[in-house]
């Protein structure tokens, strides 16, 4: 057992820099994760006493105990701290091998970005074209998820920027952020669902059909149950629990369920007959997407891609003006 030191007699940061890897980092993720020994071992392929020796090596350079042996591993709160880092840590140096392997292809760079599916499906696509044709050795990393995953890996660093809804995770975050455009959500179903036949379908009126749900977790479902008290109504049980766009409407097409999504990103795939809209809008949830970066000054690339957005904003917006012009 490494013995738990003093404030006094912590290793310096020189034994620090001196003693601690990569892989010391990276092993103690994968036993965070697993907390146990043995699970460990198994997922690296490893031995258990191998696994144990690495953990003894961390604590000893470290100079503190990291976790309290028995037939579970129980972090001490030093734990919790070093693996916060080491996330962050790691992610960087992720982000180092990514930019110096994109360098050795010829590329000026690398930027990674998560989005959400509003941003997926117009102005990032928007945007990544015409840096293509501005700066054709420019590269992109590209991951589409969740508001809440998409803020837990930019913290981890495994993002430079995300284009998502701009909630509470983003508002109280120290990192910057800037609205683009208005998106709500909207109902949606398949093709030939019987309320495209309806004229003016109410919220009671979608009970009577099953409903494909976001996790119970996600803000998204939240802001679901609590349009539907806000009508007075009981929430529906979810038929399927799914975030998957596109088994989502695999089963519109097939089945008379209803589901919720971003209404930029619901009117593009009806663009192209694949599901129908309704007139039935969410609220309870911010309507603002926007972006949000790392640093005051960011690198040159990041930059290029925030103005980059920012003008395809523009242009969007300016499209968006002219229909309504035509439609009144």
């Amino acid at each position: 057992m490494v013995k738990k030191t003093s404030s006094n007699d912590l290793p310096s940061f020189a034994s620090w820099t001196n003693r601690l890897r990569l892989r010391h980092l990276a092993m103690l993720l994968n036993i965070s994760k697993h907390s146990s020994l043995t699970a460990a071992a198994e997922s690296m392929n490893m031995s258990q006493p191998a696994v144990s020796q690495w953990l003894s090596d961390i604590e000893s350079a470290i100079g503190v105990t990291l976790y309290t042996r028995g037939r579970r591993l129980k972090p001490t709160p030093y734990a919790d701290i070093l693996i916060k880092h080491a996330h962050v840590m790691l992610g960087e140096s992720s982000r180092m091998h990514e930019e110096i392997s994109a360098m050795q292809k010829g590329s000026s760079g690398i930027v990674r970005i998560g989005t959400l599916l509003v941003g997926a499906t117009k102005i990032l696509p928007a945007t990544l074209l015409s840096l293509m044709a501005e700066h054709p050795n420019l590269q992109f990393s590209v991951i589409e998820d969740l508001n809440v995953n998409l803020v837990t890996r930019f913290e981890n660093n495994e993002l430079d920027i995300i284009i998502g809804r701009i909630d509470f995770l983003m508002l109280t975050s120290k990192y910057f952020h800037e609205v683009l455009l208005d998106d709500q959500h909207c109902v949606f179903c398949g093709p030939n669902h019987p309320l495209t036949k309806k004229r003016k379908p109410t919220w009671k009126d979608t009970l009577n059909f099953p409903w494909i749900l976001p996790p119970s977790d996600t803000p998204l479902r939240q802001a679901i149950e609590m349009n539907f008290a806000a009508n007075e109504l009981a929430y529906p049980t979810p038929w399927v629990e799914s975030t998957s766009i596109t088994a989502n409407m695999s089963l519109m097409r097939q089945s008379n369920c209803l589901a919720i999504s971003s209404t930029t990103a619901a009117r593009h795939y009806e663009s192209f007959g694949i599901i129908r809209t309704l007139p039935l809008v969410l609220s309870y949830l911010s309507n603002s997407i926007g972006m949000m970066w790392r640093d005051k000054t960011p690198s040159p690339q990041v930059q290029m891609v925030l103005d980059a957005l920012r003008k395809q904003t523009k242009i969007i917006r300016s499209e968006h003006a002219e229909r309504l012009k035509v439609t009144t």
